[in-house]
């Protein structure tokens, strides 16, 4: 019995008896022992793993805010690549008017494979050229804003003598006092107040290549003999002086002192740029170009020595 314990079970049916070898007591121990043991274990375990869950959940949640930022990043450079795409089709549509402009869309359409950095420095070239011979020679009106032409150049019947004769220029009629504007730069090489055989106050602008521009019954000139002038600047005002019949700008157009045509010349933009060597043929327009790019040539020289030194 030394290594035996008595376990003793009652119950209303009366008592048992049971007989427990020492070795089972200390297996039962063992076994509480172990359950007790994983339970510790297995509570740990949960512990670790419910905040594993919560890590994961506090990474999923920021991860989930670095989405919606880059996704809102996204949204605004996907909508600053619309606004430049935009810009750029403007900038095409733009350079394909400045194309037309200074007559290069012909051209452009047998070089599809140019870009647009090419179609931009091509334009810019050819446009240059252009826009000096604009500014060099007469074109445009010498007036800004709405006029009326009330007598063309030609034979008319003088409305003061009455008899036919030639008229050298156009007539704007204008109130006095509006505002004249030189057509291309020149130098101011007549100004006078006078009557001037009828021209009443009178300014004539000598340009390069043999030009010359005439504007007469003024009210007032601006400019003084001898001074250079810019195109767009201002010179003098219309007015009623000399042999008038009303207020009016009296316009002249002269190359080696011979008139010619001034409305041609009025009508003459970048845009329409060669219907002036079609309406105007008193004038050896070929060998005058040509001068005119050897200038650009000589212009444009120097700043390329000068790049290709850098």
């Amino acid at each position: 019995m030394k290594n035996r314990f008595v376990v003793t079970i009652t119950d209303i049916n009366g008592s048992k008896q049971y007989n427990v070898h020492q070795y089972m007591k200390q297996i039962v121990l063992y076994v509480i022992l172990l359950m007790v043991v994983i339970f510790f274990f297995s509570f740990i375990s949960i512990q670790l793993l419910l905040k594993e869950v919560e890590q994961i959940e506090v990474k999923r949640d920021l991860m989930q805010q670095e989405y919606l930022k880059i996704n809102k990043k996204n949204e605004k450079l996907q909508a600053l690549i619309n606004e430049k795409t935009e810009e750029l089709v403007k900038v095409s549509d733009r350079i394909e008017d400045l194309e037309g402009i200074v007559g290069l869309s012909d051209r452009v359409v047998e070089s599809q494979d140019l870009s647009l950095m090419e179609r931009v420095d091509l334009a810019s070239i050819t446009g240059a050229q252009k826009a000096l011979v604009m500014q060099l020679i007469p074109n445009g009106a010498p007036l800004r804003g709405n006029y009326r032409v009330t007598s063309e150049w030609g034979t008319r019947v003088n409305p003061v003598l009455l008899r036919t004769q030639s008229h050298t220029g156009i007539d704007f009629g204008v109130p006095s006092g509006t505002p004249i504007y030189a057509p291309a730069d020149g130098v101011a090489y007549f100004t006078n107040s006078g009557y001037n055989g009828g021209y009443g106050i009178m300014v004539k602008l000598e340009h390069s290549f043999g030009f010359a521009t005439f504007y007469a019954h003024l009210s007032r000139i601006v400019v003084q003999k001898g001074e250079f002038v810019r195109r767009g600047q201002l010179i003098a005002y219309s007015g009623n002086s000399g042999r008038s019949t009303g207020p009016h700008l009296h316009y002249e157009v002269r190359h080696l002192s011979q008139d010619l045509n001034p409305r041609a010349f009025v009508e003459w933009t970048m845009r329409d740029y060669t219907k002036i060597f079609e309406k105007e043929k008193n004038i050896r327009w070929q060998s005058l170009l040509t001068m005119i790019n050897q200038l650009m040539e000589i212009r444009e020289t120097p700043a390329l020595s000068h790049k290709a030194r850098e």
